[in-house]
């Protein structure tokens, strides 16, 4: 890496921790401005501010109040303190892809605190990419998909205390599960449905996060690779049973734009795969082991924009 982008990555992150730390200070300061009205011969001090299409006041007495002025003063300090690093911003994100790093930060925050997790979604594409030197499309998504096993054997560590000092908030879905969101990207946590399952959450205790469980998801645990960083290290699945996985789920997408933008996926690391002889032959050796109903799948599939490779089971 050279030292132009390490600085840069080094200067976004500083920033939005910047941010996240001037939001928790301003939540806890007084908003609006301090008038003095003068009522003949006595000066009367006033708290206004704006809500909504209307201005509220209250009035304070005669007593000037201190406190109360040094908050207003301090609130719009730091809001155009937050204007400045959001332009300093602005200008980085368009010299790096602060997606990748945004993405990486966080990775690497959950390795160092020995949370059990695997990578998954699109993200894995540019790792792939980079780390198994596949010619693959660089995606640019705003979410950061983690798998979590269930059950949870890992580090124990409140993820929102992790992800807080990085500027994101906690959200929920309508089943209960849990994300979080910078205003820009989110981070999402899913499981594996087991056997009928449940469409419920699953609360996994020592994150203090619910997943969203679905199915198809224990193809991803099967057949990982490690991705080694420097001081950190994390997991991915291999890249022929992330096509696969997309594959499955690609049949079962109601809307046409998501199931063809899984089959380009696909195809695109599939064919890397099958230029690759050792790639090629781990990737059938790995389609043979699996349940006869998602083989027939995945080999429909695959007969089907790659004709003739499919050796003979």
């Amino acid at each position: 890496m050279s030292v132009i982008k390490q600085t840069l990555e080094e200067n976004y992150i500083f920033f939005i921790r910047e941010l996240a730390r001037i939001g928790e200070e301003i939540k806890k300061l007084p908003i609006g401005n301090i008038s003095l009205k003068k009522i003949g011969k006595s000066s009367y001090f006033y708290h206004q501010w704006r809500k909504g299409n209307k201005v509220k006041s209250v009035s304070l007495g005669s007593k000037s109040p201190s406190n109360l002025i040094e908050g207003i003063k301090r609130r719009k300090l730091l809001e155009n303190q937050r204007k400045d690093i959001l332009a300093e911003i602005s200008i980085i994100d368009k010299a790096i892809d602060t997606f990748n790093v945004t993405a990486e930060e966080i990775i690497k925050i959950f390795s160092l605190n020995k949370i059990r997790f695997a990578l998954i979604g699109s993200y894995c594409l540019p790792v792939l990419k980079d780390n198994i030197k596949l010619n693959l499309p660089t995606v640019k998504t705003q979410d950061i998909d983690f798998l979590v096993n269930t059950p949870y054997k890992g580090g124990k560590k409140d993820i929102e205390s992790l992800l807080k000092p990085l500027g994101f908030s906690i959200g929920f879905y309508h089943d209960g599960s849990t994300y979080f969101t910078n205003g820009i990207f989110k981070v999402e946590f899913l499981t594996f449905k087991k056997g009928k399952g449940t469409d419920r959450a699953i609360y996994i205790e020592p994150l203090k996060i619910k997943a969203t469980p679905l199915r198809f998801l224990q193809l991803l645990c099967d057949d990982q690779v490690e991705i080694k960083k420097e001081g950190y290290t994390y997991r991915i699945p291999n890249p022929w049973v992330f096509a696969y996985h997309k594959i499955l789920i690609s049949k079962r997408r109601e809307k046409k734009d998501k199931r063809e933008k899984d089959i380009l996926q696909t195809n695109a690391i599939l064919r890397e795969v099958f230029k690759r002889s050792d790639l090629k032959s781990k990737a059938f050796s790995y389609l043979d082991a699996l349940p006869l109903g998602w083989k027939k799948i995945i080999k429909k599939h695959i007969s089907a924009y790659f004709p003739g490779i499919l050796p003979k089971f």
